[in-house]
């Protein structure tokens, strides 16, 4: 996080607090995308969007449960990247690290993890992984100007066929692959 005495000011389209926003939702967006996961809508709210693994997870086990969680850490990570990213600054998800640290700790639990901390890392790392790919980090201003946009239009809720239509054009959907072997190919031991 940035302190007030080191942090400067945003430049540019930036520099207005509601285009940051659309870029740290274009972040979740982007996260969720290369996670393969289906975008149902994007609120422009400092939140993440409604995916299609909100609503149902693969297997009624555990592990898909955990599946679960740890896409939600990703994708939380996502969104202050891509405002890093593109902007310099993390100013939008400031209450997400406490979400992330809360999971994290149910995440260990659940997987008898004894250290929360190597959980959040491990999955920070697989969002870092994400953005990192030129595509995604490329993709993160064209995607938060259609968002903005949007908003400058009187829509604050996008809804998920037009956020998908407009990902396609900047980053095509992954291959059908299980969650885990895409965790791995993002850094997972």
């Amino acid at each position: 996080m940035y302190s007030e005495s080191t942090a400067q000011a945003p430049k540019g389209p930036c520099a207005d607090l509601a285009f940051r926003l659309a870029v740290y939702e274009a972040g979740h967006a982007l996260t969720a995308r290369a996670l393969g996961l289906k975008v149902m809508s994007v609120r422009m709210l400092p939140r993440p969007p409604v995916l299609i693994s909100d609503k149902a997870f693969s297997n009624n086990d555990w592990g898909s449960f955990v599946e679960m969680l740890e896409i939600r850490v990703i994708e939380l990570f996502g969104g202050q990247i891509a405002e890093e990213t593109a902007c310099a600054c993390n100013t939008c998800g400031i209450g997400d690290i406490a979400r992330v640290d809360e999971l994290s700790r149910l995440i260990a639990g659940l997987e008898d993890e004894p250290d929360a901390e190597t959980v959040m890392f491990r999955l920070e790392d697989v969002a870092l992984g994400i953005f990192a790919r030129p595509e995604y980090k490329n993709a993160i201003l064209p995607i938060a100007t259609f968002l903005a946009k949007q908003v400058e239009a009187g829509t604050p809720l996008i809804n998920g066929p037009d956020i998908e239509a407009e990902l396609n054009k900047y980053v095509p959907r992954p291959a059908k692959e299980t969650w885990r072997k895409k965790l791995f190919s993002f850094g997972r031991k």
